[in-house]
């Protein structure tokens, strides 16, 4: 049991501290590309609502 906790938490630990290292590096391309004016935006909003407003 004990031996599932330790490999969980080395398994779980990198993956956070990466998320955590590259999200913020998203985020900020993601700002540059809006300022930008570039054309393509992704649309985040469920499939069937996005077709619905369009």
């Amino acid at each position: 049991m004990i031996e599932h906790v330790i490999l969980g938490a080395f398994l779980v630990i990198p993956l956070v501290i990466v998320v955590f290292l590259f999200s913020d590096e998203i985020l900020e391309e993601h700002r540059q590309r809006v300022e930008a004016g570039d054309g393509h935006h992704m649309d985040w909003r469920h499939p069937l609502r996005s077709f619905l407003h369009h």
